[in-house]
């Protein structure tokens, strides 16, 4: 599947209002069956899961790839830079709008925000499965100075009032970028997260979708300590994917994911041989082989 890149459109796509924004939906399969929300990663967008969203419907659940705020089509993150807490309320208030509580499938940050939400909303939220999320590696920071910290977030912060976005001049230039970064991400897929992720720049070329505050990311301390407590606060199951391979954004031990994953109730791990970062891009197949088994489908 990682290579058929005959992806159909998703059945429904509908914007809703929450928490002062407007939200993209992109929905597959009956909308009165259990809801499972899928939540991509920083930069990226919702038709990432356009390979295994139509499967996950198929499983019998009603499939809803978000656009978080400052990402896709969604509405824009002004100045606030990476609105952790944001995404988190947008998040908890979608499941209220879908109606009951949902399953949880993220990526990179997205993993990271589907956590943060079973942690805080954990009426909301019936299981994750969490796909190379389990936050960034902390190794070296521990002493950091906060205050100089947050002195480079201002000084991001006004750079980003006073540059223009970068301009591409084709959209396949953009992929060709994107796969300079991400350098297992195949070449189709690149091209379709680029296709769906631009829009024409006024001024001539395209630029990515991708709200540029995301640049500066946040200015508040967080650490190790902090993810722990939170991943303690998590009573629903969660299934945990990370690639066997190495990639950018894979960078955890062996101990902190054993750490991590120990801090929460009722936590499963397995590794996905033959994927790195986009583990559910490189082996479809068997990240709904293990999602398939862990929700009973």
């Amino acid at each position: 599947m990682a290579g058929d890149m005959n992806l159909a459109a998703p059945d429904r796509s509908t914007m809703v209002e929450l928490n002062r924004t407007t939200l993209r939906l992109w929905q597959w399969g009956d909308p009165n069956r259990p809801p499972v929300v899928l939540v991509h990663g920083g930069w990226d967008h919702g038709r990432m899961f356009d390979g295994i969203a139509p499967e996950i419907a198929a499983l019998g659940f009603h499939a809803v790839a978000v656009d978080l705020r400052g990402h896709g089509d969604s509405g824009r993150l002004g100045g606030s830079g990476a609105c952790w807490l944001a995404w988190n309320l947008d998040l908890a208030l979608l499941i209220g709008y879908l109606g009951r509580p949902a399953g949880l499938v993220g990526h990179s940050m997205g993993g990271g925000q589907a956590l943060s939400v079973a942690g805080a909303f954990p009426d909301l939220v019936t299981w994750v499965v969490c796909i190379d999320g389990l936050g960034p590696s902390f190794e070296g920071t521990g002493d950091a100075d906060h205050g100089e910290l947050v002195a480079q977030w201002l000084e991001g912060a006004e750079a980003l009032t006073t540059s223009p976005p970068r301009t591409y001049a084709t959209v396949e230039e953009m992929a060709a970028r994107r796969r300079r970064v991400n350098v297992r991400l195949p070449e189709q897929w690149a091209l379709h997260l680029a296709v769906h992720g631009s829009r024409p720049w006024p001024g001539g070329g395209f630029v990515w979708k991708s709200d540029p505050a995301m640049r500066i990311g946040g200015p508040g301390p967080f650490g190790e300590g902090v993810l722990r407590a939170q991943n303690r606060l998590i009573r629903c199951p969660v299934l945990a994917l990370t690639g066997s391979e190495p990639d950018q954004w894979s960078d955890l031990s062996q101990d902190t994911i054993a750490g991590r994953l120990a801090d929460m109730r009722r936590a499963h791990h397995q590794v996905v041989p033959g994927a790195g970062h986009y583990v559910h891009i490189e082996q479809p197949g068997a990240v709904l082989g293990h999602l398939a088994g862990f929700v009973g489908a």
